[in-house]
């Protein structure tokens, strides 16, 4: 039971963060990009000629620390492992500039009346990019 509630809460963050980027004038290339077994990105959205790599972290209990915790190294070369599979994959964006973003939603409440949202531009820099 609690992995469907996990489950649930990370698509709720995921689509409040997309709907917060499309806000500020961003495009979503592509939702849960998935690297096989060795990682995903919440997020891939394009402004201008910028490419944002997007993870968004949801927490109901910050009790195990707040959202942007949760992004330990393991989770940072998981993401760029997979942000250089998507540029493989993609080669229309090689010649955009990158960024690593971070988008930490915290939900309150029962039915998630409180909705705080923590938007971190360049969370972490990457000089392979």
């Amino acid at each position: 039971m609690i992995r469907s509630e996990n489950i649930s809460k990370g698509k709720s963050g995921e689509n409040l963060a997309s709907k917060y980027l499309l806000k500020k004038g961003f495009q979503i290339v592509e939702k849960n990009f998935r690297f096989g077994k060795f990682g995903e990105i919440d997020i891939v959205c394009k402004k201008d000629d910028l490419l944002v790599f997007v993870e968004v972290r949801s927490k109901t209990n910050l009790n195990r620390g707040t959202p942007e915790e949760s992004i330990t190294d393991f989770k940072r070369e998981k993401i760029l492992k997979s942000a250089k599979y998507f540029l493989m994959k993609n080669p229309q964006y090689n010649n955009f500039n990158i960024r690593f973003d971070f988008i930490g939603i915290k939900l309150k409440g029962k039915i998630f009346k409180k909705i705080e949202i923590e938007h971190i531009e360049n969370v972490f820099s990457c000089d392979e990019f």
